[in-house]
C-alpha cells in the first residue's frame, strides 16, 4: 500500500514537471485580417533548434473556405522530423493558445502536402506549426494558406432574379 502512494507521487511530480518545461509556442507572425487570396511564411531554423512549437495567427470577416499547404524544405544537412499543421479556431479568451477548437490537422514533410479546411466561418484563427530540427545545418519549412470567399445567399437571389428577368425577355420576344 506504502508503494502505492509512493508511485502515485512520483507520478504526480514527473507530469507536473513536464508541464512545466514544455515551452508555450511561439508566434511568429500574425496575418491580421486574411483578406488577400493567399497568405505565405517561410521559417528558417538554426540546427539547434530542437522541437519547436510556432502560431500563426490570422482573422476571417466573412464565410470563406480555406486551404492550406506545408513543406518542409530537407535537402542536404536541412532536416525537419516529425512536422504537423494544426488549424485552431480561438474560442477561448485565455490568449494562450490552449484551450481553443480544432479544425483540422495533417502532418507534412519534405513532398508538399495540403488540406481544405472547408468554409469557415467569421472569427479568430491560428495555425500550429509542429516538429523537431534534425539536420545538422537546422531546418526549414514553408506554410501557405489560401481563402476563396463563400457566396452568401443574397447573391445566389440576385442571380435567380436576373435569370428570371432574362427568360421573362426572351419569352415576351417570342409573343411579340
Amino acid at each position: 500500500m506504502r508503494n502505492s502512494f509512493k508511485l502515485k507521487l512520483l507520478a504526480a511530480a514527473i507530469l507536473m514537471a513536464s508541464g512545466a518545461s514544455h515551452a508555450a509556442p511561439t508566434v511568429m507572425g500574425n496575418w491580421g485580417v486574411h483578406d488577400d487570396p493567399v497568405e505565405h511564411a517561410s521559417v528558417l531554423l538554426g540546427s539547434s533548434a530542437g522541437s519547436f512549437d510556432h502560431i500563426f495567427t490570422f482573422n476571417l470577416l466573412n464565410r470563406n473556405d480555406v486551404v492550406s499547404i506545408a513543406v518542409t524544405n530537407d535537402f542536404g544537412k536541412f532536416n525537419i522530423n516529425g512536422a504537423a499543421l494544426q488549424l485552431w479556431e480561438e474560442t477561448s479568451v485565455d490568449g494562450n493558445y490552449t484551450n481553443d477548437t480544432s479544425v483540422g490537422s495533417f502532418a507534412f514533410d519534405s513532398s508538399s502536402v495540403g488540406m481544405d479546411f472547408g468554409k469557415l466561418g467569421p472569427g479568430n484563427y491560428y495555425y500550429e506549426i509542429t516538429g523537431t530540427v534534425l539536420g545538422s545545418k537546422g531546418g526549414s519549412y514553408t506554410l501557405d494558406s489560401y481563402i476563396s470567399p463563400v457566396p452568401e445567399p443574397e447573391t445566389y437571389a440576385m442571380l435567380l432574379a436576373g435569370l428570371g428577368m432574362i427568360g421573362f425577355s426572351v419569352r415576351r420576344r417570342r409573343a411579340v
